[in-house]
């Protein structure tokens, strides 16, 4: 490991290479997906993710992931797998006693991130509509099979927390709430600043995709 990279920086890359591992275990039911074959897209998305995040909730989710590991779970499978309960309703009463069980605090924390999160969507939809409309659909109610909302990818990638991690991850939602900051913002623009663009306004202005 580089002795010149910061704390986050090696929690970012410790959390991709786990992720990405457990995302190469997750078995679909039409076969191999075709973002498992695309690990620099996956780099991209999930790294403009945990770049918004503070070291305290990486240090957290890091350890939800060994921990997991140890006990045999693939929390990306699981992340997925629970979101099949929005996409793919006959299928998740299958498969859905294999999943851990959720407690209620934690369904009570999630429902309460996800509104806050959404608002904040709703902000970059009105802001920037032509990133928007390639974007997921909002809402849980617009879910396909093979197409999810950011509310339902929301909900399955919270679900995947520990308690403590999600607890973490509440109180800095929080916090950037009482500072009338968007959090989802920032990821967006993470994202398209990887992607080769100088800002959103950029992004938004040459109708391209991203």
């Amino acid at each position: 490991m580089d002795r010149n990279i910061t704390k986050k920086e090696s929690y970012i890359r410790q959390i991709l290479k786990r992720e990405w591992e457990f995302f190469q275990q997750v078995h679909h039911t039409e076969g191999r997906a075709e973002c498992q074959n695309n690990p620099a897209e996956f780099e991209i998305m999930r790294r403009s993710q945990w770049e918004t995040l503070p070291c305290e909730i990486l240090e957290s989710y890091l350890e939800d992931l060994i921990l997991a590991k140890h006990k045999n779970q693939n929390l990306v499978q699981d992340k997925y797998a629970r979101m099949m309960e929005f996409s793919s309703p006959k299928e998740f009463e299958l498969i859905k006693s294999y999943l851990p069980e959720i407690s209620l605090e934690k369904k009570e924390i999630i429902k309460k991130i996800v509104k806050i999160y959404l608002k904040w969507e709703l902000e970059i939809i009105e802001k920037y509509p032509h990133l928007a409309s390639k974007a997921r659909p909002l809402y849980s109610k617009d879910d396909t099979p093979n197409y999810t909302s950011i509310e339902t990818y929301l909900k399955g990638e919270l679900a995947s927390y520990s308690l403590k991690t999600l607890k973490l991850y509440y109180n800095f939602i929080l916090e950037y709430l009482n500072q009338n900051k968007n959090l989802a913002l920032e990821n967006i623009q993470n994202i398209v600043l990887k992607k080769g663009f100088s800002s959103l306004e950029e992004a938004e202005n040459i109708k391209t995709e991203i």
